[in-house]
Protein backbone atom coordinates (compact mmCIF):
# COMPACT_ATOMS: atom_id res chain seq x y z
CA UNK A 1 0.00 0.00 0.00
CA UNK A 2 1.60 3.40 -1.13
CA UNK A 3 0.02 6.44 0.76
CA UNK A 4 1.85 10.08 -0.64
CA UNK A 5 2.47 12.73 1.37
CA UNK A 6 -0.34 15.51 1.29
CA UNK A 7 -0.24 19.21 1.72
CA UNK A 8 -2.52 22.26 2.34
CA UNK A 9 -3.71 25.14 -0.22
CA UNK A 10 -1.50 27.93 0.41
CA UNK A 11 -2.37 31.36 0.18
CA UNK A 12 -0.15 33.18 2.66
CA UNK A 13 -0.09 36.97 1.33
CA UNK A 14 3.49 39.16 1.18
CA UNK A 15 4.72 40.59 4.18
CA UNK A 16 7.87 40.26 6.89
CA UNK A 17 9.75 37.34 4.62
CA UNK A 18 9.79 38.77 1.15
CA UNK A 19 10.58 42.07 3.19
CA UNK A 20 13.35 41.01 4.52
CA UNK A 21 15.17 39.54 1.14
CA UNK A 22 13.95 42.85 -0.71
CA UNK A 23 10.86 40.55 -2.32
CA UNK A 24 8.14 41.55 -4.57
CA UNK A 25 5.23 39.35 -5.14
CA UNK A 26 5.28 37.70 -8.38
CA UNK A 27 8.40 38.93 -8.97
CA UNK A 28 10.58 36.09 -8.24
CA UNK A 29 11.17 32.66 -9.31
CA UNK A 30 11.95 29.78 -6.69
CA UNK A 31 13.97 26.38 -5.93
CA UNK A 32 13.47 24.30 -2.90
CA UNK A 33 15.15 21.19 -1.99
CA UNK A 34 18.04 19.85 0.45
CA UNK A 35 21.14 21.24 -1.68
CA UNK A 36 23.00 18.43 -2.73
CA UNK A 37 23.91 17.76 -6.11
CA UNK A 38 21.30 15.13 -6.94
CA UNK A 39 18.70 17.77 -6.52
CA UNK A 40 20.69 19.95 -9.31
CA UNK A 41 20.06 23.47 -7.32
CA UNK A 42 23.38 23.36 -9.67
CA UNK A 43 21.70 22.78 -13.01
CA UNK A 44 19.21 25.45 -11.87
CA UNK A 45 21.58 27.87 -11.09
CA UNK A 46 23.18 27.20 -15.14
CA UNK A 47 19.91 27.35 -16.41
CA UNK A 48 18.71 30.49 -14.41
CA UNK A 49 21.60 32.13 -15.86
CA UNK A 50 21.43 32.16 -19.26
CA UNK A 51 17.84 33.67 -18.51
CA UNK A 52 17.36 36.89 -20.51
CA UNK A 53 15.31 38.32 -16.88
CA UNK A 54 16.64 40.77 -14.25
CA UNK A 55 14.48 38.84 -11.94
CA UNK A 56 16.03 37.11 -8.96
CA UNK A 57 15.86 33.59 -8.42
CA UNK A 58 15.48 32.37 -4.44
CA UNK A 59 16.98 28.98 -3.63
CA UNK A 60 15.36 27.61 -0.12
CA UNK A 61 17.38 24.94 1.62
CA UNK A 62 20.43 23.70 3.34
CA UNK A 63 22.36 20.41 3.63
CA UNK A 64 25.00 20.31 6.81
CA UNK A 65 26.78 17.77 5.24
CA UNK A 66 27.49 18.99 1.95
CA UNK A 67 29.51 22.57 2.68
CA UNK A 68 31.59 22.23 -0.21
CA UNK A 69 28.97 21.55 -2.84
CA UNK A 70 26.71 24.98 -1.15
CA UNK A 71 29.65 26.77 -1.56
CA UNK A 72 30.25 25.58 -5.18
CA UNK A 73 26.96 26.93 -5.45
CA UNK A 74 27.32 30.28 -4.02
CA UNK A 75 30.61 30.31 -6.09
CA UNK A 76 28.72 29.91 -9.59
CA UNK A 77 25.56 32.47 -8.32
CA UNK A 78 28.69 35.37 -8.26
CA UNK A 79 29.82 34.18 -11.77
CA UNK A 80 27.16 35.48 -14.46
CA UNK A 81 27.68 34.22 -17.92
CA UNK A 82 29.06 36.09 -20.35
CA UNK A 83 26.79 39.12 -21.77
CA UNK A 84 24.26 38.24 -19.26
CA UNK A 85 21.96 40.48 -17.38
CA UNK A 86 22.60 41.27 -14.01
CA UNK A 87 22.01 38.34 -11.90
CA UNK A 88 20.60 37.80 -8.48
CA UNK A 89 20.50 35.06 -6.70
CA UNK A 90 19.50 34.92 -2.93
CA UNK A 91 20.15 31.78 -0.29
CA UNK A 92 18.26 31.75 2.21
CA UNK A 93 19.09 28.52 3.71
CA UNK A 94 16.58 26.17 5.19
CA UNK A 95 12.97 28.00 5.80
CA UNK A 96 9.92 26.30 7.43
CA UNK A 97 6.41 27.76 9.00
CA UNK A 98 4.97 30.89 8.04
CA UNK A 99 8.17 32.38 6.17
CA UNK A 100 8.24 29.26 3.62
CA UNK A 101 4.61 29.45 3.08
CA UNK A 102 4.99 33.34 2.19
CA UNK A 103 7.77 32.41 0.01
CA UNK A 104 5.90 29.66 -1.95
CA UNK A 105 2.79 31.75 -2.35
CA UNK A 106 4.31 34.45 -3.85
CA UNK A 107 6.78 33.33 -6.44
CA UNK A 108 5.99 33.83 -9.87
CA UNK A 109 7.26 29.89 -11.02
CA UNK A 110 8.93 27.29 -9.35
CA UNK A 111 11.56 24.47 -10.20
CA UNK A 112 11.11 20.85 -9.23
CA UNK A 113 14.93 19.92 -10.56
CA UNK A 114 15.23 16.68 -8.26
CA UNK A 115 15.94 13.88 -9.86
CA UNK A 116 15.69 10.92 -7.53
CA UNK A 117 12.87 10.44 -5.14
CA UNK A 118 9.09 9.74 -4.53
CA UNK A 119 6.20 12.36 -3.99
CA UNK A 120 8.19 15.73 -2.71
CA UNK A 121 6.97 17.60 -0.09
CA UNK A 122 8.07 20.96 -1.18
CA UNK A 123 6.76 20.02 -5.15
CA UNK A 124 3.28 19.21 -3.47
CA UNK A 125 2.99 22.58 -0.94
CA UNK A 126 4.32 24.78 -4.30
CA UNK A 127 1.36 22.96 -6.50
CA UNK A 128 -1.18 23.61 -3.43
CA UNK A 129 0.00 27.50 -3.47
CA UNK A 130 -0.89 27.69 -7.02
CA UNK A 131 2.63 27.91 -8.66
CA UNK A 132 3.73 27.78 -12.20
CA UNK A 133 5.85 24.79 -11.98
CA UNK A 134 8.58 23.33 -14.32
CA UNK A 135 9.59 20.26 -13.48
CA UNK A 136 12.15 17.57 -14.36
CA UNK A 137 11.09 15.51 -16.49
CA UNK A 138 11.05 11.79 -14.10
CA UNK A 139 8.25 10.08 -13.90
CA UNK A 140 7.64 10.60 -10.24
CA UNK A 141 6.87 13.89 -11.17
CA UNK A 142 4.78 13.54 -14.00
CA UNK A 143 2.64 11.36 -12.16
CA UNK A 144 2.36 14.00 -9.45
CA UNK A 145 1.66 16.76 -11.54
CA UNK A 146 -0.52 14.73 -14.02
CA UNK A 147 -0.12 17.37 -16.39
CA UNK A 148 -0.46 20.29 -13.97
CA UNK A 149 2.82 22.08 -14.65
CA UNK A 150 5.50 22.46 -17.18
CA UNK A 151 8.25 19.47 -17.72
CA UNK A 152 12.43 19.94 -19.10
CA UNK A 153 14.25 17.02 -20.40
CA UNK A 154 15.96 15.47 -17.69
CA UNK A 155 18.79 17.38 -15.80
CA UNK A 156 18.90 19.68 -19.24
CA UNK A 157 20.04 22.81 -18.25
CA UNK A 158 19.51 24.37 -21.64
CA UNK A 159 15.33 23.13 -21.90
CA UNK A 160 15.49 24.31 -18.32
CA UNK A 161 16.23 27.99 -19.65
CA UNK A 162 13.99 27.48 -22.55
CA UNK A 163 10.92 26.54 -20.20
CA UNK A 164 11.66 29.18 -17.70
CA UNK A 165 11.81 31.69 -20.40
CA UNK A 166 8.31 30.70 -22.01
CA UNK A 167 6.93 31.44 -18.65
CA UNK A 168 8.67 34.70 -18.66
CA UNK A 169 7.77 35.53 -21.56
CA UNK A 170 3.94 35.39 -20.96
CA UNK A 171 2.83 34.44 -17.24
CA UNK A 172 -0.75 34.90 -18.40
CA UNK A 173 -0.71 32.02 -20.63
CA UNK A 174 0.19 29.68 -17.82
CA UNK A 175 -2.60 30.91 -15.45
CA UNK A 176 -4.29 27.80 -16.15
CA UNK A 177 -1.52 25.38 -14.77
CA UNK A 178 -1.67 27.01 -11.20
CA UNK A 179 -5.46 26.25 -11.24
CA UNK A 180 -4.81 22.90 -11.81
CA UNK A 181 -2.18 22.71 -9.54
CA UNK A 182 -4.28 23.37 -6.66
CA UNK A 183 -7.33 21.29 -7.93
CA UNK A 184 -5.04 18.35 -8.07
CA UNK A 185 -3.92 19.15 -4.84
CA UNK A 186 -7.17 19.46 -3.10
CA UNK A 187 -8.14 16.00 -4.92
CA UNK A 188 -5.32 13.75 -4.32
CA UNK A 189 -3.07 15.20 -1.89
CA UNK A 190 -5.31 16.74 0.92
CA UNK A 191 -4.18 16.01 4.89
CA UNK A 192 -8.30 14.88 4.69
CA UNK A 193 -7.68 12.18 2.05
CA UNK A 194 -4.22 11.49 3.66
CA UNK A 195 -5.87 10.80 6.98
CA UNK A 196 -8.85 9.00 5.28
CA UNK A 197 -6.18 6.46 3.50
CA UNK A 198 -4.67 5.46 6.63
CA UNK A 199 -7.84 4.99 8.90
CA UNK A 200 -9.09 2.65 5.90
CA UNK A 201 -5.76 0.90 6.13
CA UNK A 202 -5.79 0.64 9.79
CA UNK A 203 -9.66 -0.44 9.82
CA UNK A 204 -9.07 -3.45 6.79
CA UNK A 205 -5.67 -4.34 9.19
CA UNK A 206 -7.78 -4.85 12.37
CA UNK A 207 -10.58 -6.50 10.63
CA UNK A 208 -7.94 -9.29 9.47
CA UNK A 209 -7.55 -9.66 12.47
CA UNK A 210 -4.32 -7.68 12.88
CA UNK A 211 -5.58 -5.64 15.87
Amino acid sequence: VVIPYGAPLLSAPPGDTLRKWGLQPGQYLLYVSRLEPENHAHTTLAAFQKLASSLPLVIVGDAPYSKKYILKLRQLAAMPEAGATAVKVIFTGALYGAPFEELISNALLYVQATEVGGTHPALLQAMGAGNIVVANDTPEHREVLDGAGIYYRRNDAEDLTRRMGEVLAKPGDFAPLRAAARKRVAERYSWERVTDRYEALFSELCAGGGC
